[in-house]
């Protein structure tokens, strides 16, 4: 795994970073100062070292129990991630697999072309596009989502009111789980736990509700995991 996955950069303005963090560059702002500082976990991206250590587990171990099926990004804006997916899957010889993503691509944070972004990082990188899925989640799913998932990484961010947030989910899994396989994996981004992590941060509040309430009737069990200071989760299909 080549390290530019752990420590190179991207520029977002900062908003990725814990309370002491953000206050702290408000206090050298206000003080007229251009130094900042960084979180002691953070990648520079919108994901910790923790979350990227935790995917390639993941995906390792899928392809060494051969759990059947594709892998889908359910939000993937300019592709970081999709592209750490991919690097493991070729590092693992699996890259017969297919990867599929998919996003609305609306321009974010001083970025008005994410899906010529993600292009340009798959080229970057040497890697094969995945299939993409440009459009809103109720307009691409059900019909463009693979018949078996071995896979599933949910990172739908949302700016927005957050049980509009939880119904997205909410509508998005009830497509997905019918797809995983027997010991599919679904990784869910900022599942904020704070009685078991009681420092992450909620970025996404809308997100833990949507779950537990999916989850609810059944089998399986949400275990969260350690993710710096951003929340991190998953659950195993049975």
């Amino acid at each position: 795994m080549h390290n530019t996955f752990i420590t190179r950069h991207f520029d977002w303005d900062g908003r990725h970073g814990s309370r002491p963090v953000r206050a702290a560059n408000r206090a050298l702002r206000l003080l007229g100062k251009s130094a900042r500082v960084r979180a002691p976990y953070s990648t520079g991206y919108m994901s910790t070292v923790e979350q990227r250590i935790n995917l390639y587990h993941f995906i390792s171990q899928l392809i060494a129990h051969d759990v059947r099926g594709d892998l889908v990004e359910i939000g993937t804006f300019v592709g970081e991630t999709a592209v750490l997916i991919s690097k493991v899957l070729e590092g693992e010889h699996n890259i017969d697999r297919r990867l599929h993503v998919y996003d609305s691509f609306t321009p974010l944070w001083n970025t008005p072309e994410p899906l010529k972004v993600l292009e340009q990082n798959f080229v970057e990188h040497r890697l094969p596009l995945p299939e993409i899925h440009k459009g809103w989640f109720k307009d691409t799913m059900p019909d463009e989502l693979p018949n078996e998932i071995c896979f599933a990484h949910i990172d739908c961010g949302w700016g927005g009111d957050p049980r509009e947030h939880e119904q997205v989910l909410l509508e998005a899994m009830a497509h997905i789980y019918p797809r995983m396989t027997h010991g599919a994996i679904c990784s869910i981004v900022d599942y904020t736990d704070n009685s078991e992590l009681p420092d992450a941060e909620d970025a996404q509040p809308g997100v833990k509700p949507a779950f537990d309430k999916f989850m609810a009737d059944k089998p399986e069990h949400i275990s969260v995991l350690f993710a710096g200071e951003f929340g991190h989760a998953y659950f195993r299909k049975l």
